[in-house]
């Protein structure tokens, strides 16, 4: 056993001196991929394909272009389709002088119809620009981190607001979270501290620092999903949980999480999808306390996954 992990960690360094570990890791992916359920297999092809070939705008694609001023934020929407115009409307009456570029992503491409107005809407106010992707599978919250891999691979290096469709928020939000958000930190409106389970929580202060934050009126470091690990190290049966699974990669990583200083509150709460997963929550929290994170992260981890945000053709509004 000590000659194999030896044989193992002398073939990695070589491989990362002359460059060839994107190979490498794209070889042992392969192998290790034979061995899991088919179900499992077919999510990591689609994740994979969404990480490589990214998706088509339904406008502009100006969330994902670093050279266009403004904050990038993206919203997953999934079964609230007449909560759009509200969020658009909220965000573009947001405290100066910040300037957002909002990105929607559709998880129930049978909505899509309703949403096709965005792609010749002007935006006014707070939000400089507005682009939605529509799905043809339902990723869940896991569809933001894959939107932030794609900011990272068109040169985007800060901060990315993350916020829920169910939300209302004070019109100080974004200030509120850039006020205390550095490099390396997740900043969040939800958070907790956890003790023997998920459920079992200490409540904390605003500003005060703490061991979990959800996904919802959030703003993150985007580095923390530079690493392809971040995405297929995440089994399927736990892909809906994406704020334990962000939470406890960044804690890992030493990043500092805090509670943030803002107000907001939900709607329509009663069709949040947590509702169907309290024991499975619990169940990928001691996952989780049992599971090593992948440490450090590496450079060049991308095995040549290098997709990105793609704009419209014409006035075609669907994805492709």
């Amino acid at each position: 056993m000590r000659s194999t992990t030896t044989l193992r960690r002398a073939v990695r360094g070589a491989s990362d001196r002359i460059g060839l570990a994107t190979v490498v890791d794209a070889a042992a992916g392969a192998v290790r991929d034979r061995h899991l359920p088919a179900d499992e297999r077919e999510w990591r092809r689609h994740l994979a394909k969404l990480l490589r070939r990214g998706l088509r705008s339904t406008g502009p694609a100006k969330w994902a272009d670093p050279a266009i001023d403004g904050i990038p934020i993206v919203i997953c929407l999934w079964n609230r389709p007449e909560r759009v115009h509200e969020i658009v409307s909220m965000l573009e009456s947001l405290d100066p002088p910040t300037r957002l570029k909002l990105l929607f992503w559709n998880n129930a491409e049978a909505n899509a119809p309703q949403y096709g107005w965005t792609a010749d809407h002007v935006p006014s106010g707070s939000l400089a620009s507005i682009d939605l992707v529509n799905s043809s599978v339902n990723i869940g919250g896991l569809a933001r981190f894959v939107a932030v891999r794609w900011l990272r691979n068109s040169g985007y290096d800060g901060p990315v607001l993350m916020l829920d469709d169910d939300q209302i928020v004070a019109p100080s939000f974004v200030s509120d979270l850039l006020d205390d958000w550095t490099p390396e930190s997740i900043v969040g409106w939800w958070a907790f501290n956890q003790v023997r389970s998920y459920w079992d929580r200490e409540q904390v202060e605003v500003g005060a620092e703490t061991d979990h934050v959800g996904t919802g009126g959030t703003v993150l470091d985007s580095s923390l999903v530079d690493d392809d690990r971040f995405f297929f190290d995440l089994p399927r049966r736990f892909a809906f949980m994406e704020d334990q699974w962000m939470s406890y990669q960044a804690l890992a990583r030493g990043w500092r999480l805090q509670k943030a200083r803002t107000t907001m509150h939900f709607v329509l709460e009663e069709r949040n999808q947590y509702h169907a997963m309290i024991e499975l929550k619990d169940e990928f929290h001691r996952y989780l306390r049992g599971t090593p994170a992948f440490l450090p992260p590496r450079p060049n981890a991308r095995t040549g996954r290098n997709g990105r945000l793609r704009p419209r053709i014409g006035r075609s509004r669907r994805s492709v």
